[in-house]
Parts: structure tokens; C-alpha cells; sequence
């Protein structure tokens, strides 16, 4: 009995001692790879301060808290300018789940819009976790973080230094996961967000003419990616984004991406859900590539309720008018009238070396995907001075 006592007690103490260790190692990790990533954000234009960091002193969360942290973005392709304020924020892992990393949001946040313009997000609750990748805790230079988890609930989006409520949201949840080794049959990529009860305040409601009382009741969006990632993907993401300004750097930079995961058997997938108003709208997508690395999928539209949908949005706006009847005309083959779902609207479209077909009907052709020119896109046409009509060209010399 005595040997079992011994031995269940020099368990405990070493399993207490190496969570020591890792405790102490990950407030050291979780300290400079913020750091790290201020550096890093700061090479690329942020401006980032802070008035102090400590460390946690619970033996069961390895945690670090960053106070009053501000966050000053680049600025935009017009100059525009964004500053995120947060009075504290905590990183930390807890000793019973130490795969998971947390990221506890204060209640309020500011955002200050060209310097001027304020606006307060506040949360009842809010939780944000990533999760890490066990073969990369070590290594200092990987990227940790294979997915995670976003909730908030009772929104409000407050402006006037919080005064004036600007748009409530009930819940927010959003996921994803990122596989770095998925094979052509494996999930690569994938990502979800869903809102409930989001509604503009009763005020701006009142004042821009919003229909259905300014409320959205619910929306989701997922996507899913299978195949290969490219190498370097994240890096290369940073870039495009640093990029934004110029949409024929972001080309050349994705395209070639686009290229090798379509050639290694890359797919993916979309769907959208819609609640607003007394219409329902769900839509589809897929994608793939077939032996010429040519892009072939459906599509899939389906909306009720659309002549109650369209009527509350002309008589907010009228000058829509003109457009709906057009846009009803265009698709008039498209729909039909239930007792239970109103004016309805059904499309399944199939894309692909056929053509486009739209609800058993060819619609069009679909020429071949140039991977070569959409790569290398040519400069655009020098233009004379002037209004671009060649007129203030120079005249021939005479001879």
C-alpha cells in the first residue's frame, strides 16, 4: 500500500512540475509572440502601443493582459484612416486544455473612424478561442493556430461616443478549421459565420426609409476548400492584404495559388442563408477543375415571398421601381406562385466544357479559362492627354 501511496504521489508532483514548466514557458510565449506580431503589423504600416503587460499568477491559466491597447490600421487606398482601443485584453491557456488559446475581449471597444467619427462596440458576453497545432508549440517561427471559435451576444454598435445606438445584433458565431496537409479528398479550408436579429436603430431606421423596420433575421455563410494548400499561403495572404490599393498586384499574387491548387485537385464549396423580411434565400455554389484545369459547378438560387419582398422595397424606395420590373421580366421563365411561398424564384445552374445551363436549358457558351493571360494581365492602353480619345495625339510631321 505504501509503495502505490508513493508512487500516485511522485505521479502527482511530476505532473505538477511539468505543467510548471509549461506554465512558465507559455507566459514567456504568449509575451513575445505578441511582441512579435506587433513587430510584425508595425513592419507593415500599423501603429500599435500599449501602456503595460502582465503576467497571470493562476496556476491554472498561463495568461498574459495587454492594457489599453490601441490599434492604429494603415491607411486606406483613399487616405482613409481606423483606430481600434480596447482597455484590456488577456491571452492565456488553461492547464486542463492547454490546446486551446483564448482570447478574453473587454466589454467595450472603441473604434475611431478619419479621426473623428467614434463608434463603441458592446457586448453582453463575447469568447474567442484558436486552436493550436501540438507539433508546432515549439517551434518559435511556425504559425501556431489551426482554426478557432468567435461568439458574442446582445450586440450594440454605439456612436456619439456611445450615446446613439447605430445597429443591435443578438448573436454572432463564427468557425474554422485549417488543415495544412489535407490531400485532394480533404477539407482544407473551412469557415462558417452566422448572425441573428441584427436591426438598425428605430431612429435610422425611421429616417432612411429601411424597410422590414430595418431587421435581418438571420444570415449564414459557410465555404468549404479541399485539396492541397499552396506553401506559403499565409504569407502570401499578408501580402495581398498589404496591398490593397492595386488589384493587378492582388491578381499576380493569387492567380499562381488558384493555379497550383487547381492543378493538385482543389475543389470548394459555398452556401449562403438568408432571413429578411417575409423572404427566405438560400443559394449553392461549387466549384471544381476538370483535366485541363478548366473550372466547371453549379449554382443553386431559390427565394420566396418576392412580390411581398419587392413591394416593401419599392414603396421605401421608388426609384427602384424601373430596376425590379426589369430584373422581374428577365426572369420571369425563373418563377412561379405557390399558396405557401408567394412569388418564388428557382434557378440550378450547371457551368463547364457544355456551357452554361440554366434549369435544363443551354443559356450560353463558356469560353476557355486563359490561366496564361489572367497571370500575366497586359498593361493598360498609354492614352493620350486629354479626355483619353486620342484627339490631343500629335500630328504626323510633314514631309
Amino acid at each position: 500500500m505504501r509503495g502505490v501511496l508513493k508512487f500516485l504521489a511522485t505521479l502527482v508532483i511530476g505532473i505538477a512540475l511539468i505543467w510548471l514548466g509549461f506554465w512558465f514557458y507559455a507566459e514567456s510565449r504568449l509575451q513575445s509572440g505578441f511582441t512579435g506580431w506587433a513587430e510584425q503589423q508595425a513592419a507593415q504600416g500599423w501603429k500599435i502601443s500599449y501602456d503595460s503587460i502582465h503576467r497571470g499568477t493562476s496556476i491554472l491559466d498561463a495568461a498574459i493582459t495587454i492594457n489599453n491597447l490601441v490599434l492604429d490600421l494603415p491607411p486606406g487606398p483613399e487616405g482613409e484612416q481606423a483606430s481600434i482601443a480596447l482597455p484590456a485584453i488577456t491571452l492565456r491557456i488553461h492547464a486542463l486544455n492547454p490546446l486551446v488559446f483564448h482570447t478574453d475581449l473587454p466589454g467595450k471597444i472603441t473604434v475611431t473612424l478619419n479621426n473623428n467619427i467614434g463608434l463603441v462596440w458592446s457586448a453582453g458576453s463575447s469568447a474567442l478561442s484558436e486552436n493550436l497545432d501540438p507539433n508546432k508549440l515549439f517551434d518559435r517561427a511556425a504559425d501556431p493556430f489551426r482554426g478557432g471559435d468567435f461568439s458574442a451576444s446582445d450586440i450594440d454598435i454605439l456612436a456619439s461616443a456611445g450615446s446613439l445606438l447605430v445597429l443591435h445584433i443578438d448573436n454572432i458565431a463564427s468557425h474554422a478549421d485549417l488543415n495544412l496537409s489535407a490531400g485532394p479528398a480533404d477539407t482544407a479550408i473551412f469557415s462558417t459565420v452566422a448572425l441573428d436579429g441584427v436591426a438598425v436603430s428605430p431612429l435610422l431606421a425611421r429616417i432612411a426609409s429601411i424597410p422590414f423596420d430595418g431587421k435581418l433575421t438571420h444570415l449564414d455563410v459557410s465555404a468549404r476548400f479541399s485539396g492541397p494548400i499552396p506553401p506559403g499561403l499565409p504569407d502570401l495572404l499578408d501580402q495581398i492584404s498589404a496591398r490593397t490599393a492595386n488589384l493587378e498586384d492582388q491578381q499576380k499574387l493569387l492567380l499562381p495559388a488558384v493555379h497550383q491548387w487547381a492543378a493538385q485537385g482543389g475543389s470548394g464549396k459555398a452556401q449562403l442563408n438568408l432571413i429578411l423580411g417575409p423572404s427566405t434565400i438560400n443559394a449553392a455554389g461549387s466549384i471544381g477543375f476538370d483535366a485541363n484545369l478548366q473550372p466547371n459547378g453549379t449554382a443553386d438560387l431559390t427565394a420566396n415571398h418576392l412580390d411581398q419582398f419587392t413591394t416593401a422595397l419599392t414603396n421605401a424606395y421608388p426609384w427602384l421601381q424601373a430596376d425590379i420590373t426589369q430584373a422581374e421580366a428577365e426572369s420571369s421563365q425563373y418563377l412561379s406562385n405557390t399558396d405557401q411561398g408567394g412569388q418564388t424564384l428557382t434557378l440550378h445552374i450547371s457551368y463547364g466544357k457544355p456551357g452554361i445551363i440554366i434549369n435544363g436549358q443551354k443559356a450560353a457558351d463558356m469560353p476557355p479559362f486563359d490561366w496564361t493571360a489572367a497571370e500575366n494581365p497586359l498593361p493598360p492602353p498609354v492614352q493620350a492627354p486629354g479626355d483619353g480619345s486620342g484627339a490631343a495625339s500629335p500630328l504626323p510631321a510633314m514631309p
